[in-house]
């Protein structure tokens, strides 16, 4: 992030992952302020520990913007489909250790983002930023992150772009660095409108839409 910065503490990454990068916080430990306070004009502050589970999640909300993964999952479930085929061919000729093999890839062709997942836990887990608390201001001027082990501080324009959803901000430093930062970490009732009025004063915005358990964001 949501989450993530220039440069991770633990390099090793998934290429699956499409090298985003989501071991560290939000920003990169250098500084940009030109005399600016952080706390310049109305800041809106969120706080959060920075845990696998904030990772994985904006991880998701990465995934869901991009429309070569939707392809790329239909072109999956067509593969799935082909391998069980030949599965059930395998049991009638028979070839067992083949059909079983084949009925691998056919589930793994359902679930690849979750090894993704699963490596991005085990490799974040190793950064000295898990689990660290992190506090956010957004101001006119742009973003200050502190933690226990970095203070820094970019403006609006080092961003590319933001995606806002009805329950967060998804925030772009490039094609493949996010910050994913829900509503429900803000300090204070209201700061959700203000987050989202600072955003699309000062970055290209879109809008989308999250809902949960069966309607939920597609992975993968």
């Amino acid at each position: 992030m949501d989450s993530l910065t220039s440069r991770p503490a633990d390099r090793g990454r998934s290429s699956i992952m499409e090298n985003v990068n989501p071991y560290d916080p939000p920003l990169p430990a250098s500084t940009d302020t030109d005399g600016e306070s952080p706390h310049a004009g109305n800041a809106v502050t969120a706080t959060f520990v920075f845990s696998p589970e904030h990772l994985i999640e904006t991880l998701t909300r990465y995934r869901s913007q991009h429309l070569g993964r939707r392809i790329w999952r239909w072109v999956r479930y067509a593969a799935a489909l082909v391998f069980l085929l030949v599965t059930v061919v395998g049991l009638f000729i028979p070839q067992y250790v083949a059909s079983i093999f084949m009925l691998a890839l056919a589930v793994f062709m359902f679930f690849p983002h979750k090894v993704d997942d699963f490596l991005a836990r085990r490799n974040f887990h190793k950064s000295p930023h898990c689990n660290t608390l992190q506090t956010v201001r957004f101001t006119d001027e742009g973003l200050h992150s502190s933690s226990e082990n970095q203070d820094s501080t970019l403006k609006w324009t080092a961003f590319s772009r933001a995606v806002v959803f009805n329950d967060g901000v998804l925030i772009f430093q490039g094609p493949k660095m996010v910050h994913w930062f829900p509503d429900n970490i803000l300090d204070r009732k209201g700061d959700a409108e203000s987050l989202r009025n600072l955003v699309e004063s000062n970055l290209t915005t879109n809008h989308a839409v999250h809902r949960s358990g069966v309607n939920a964001i597609p992975d993968g």
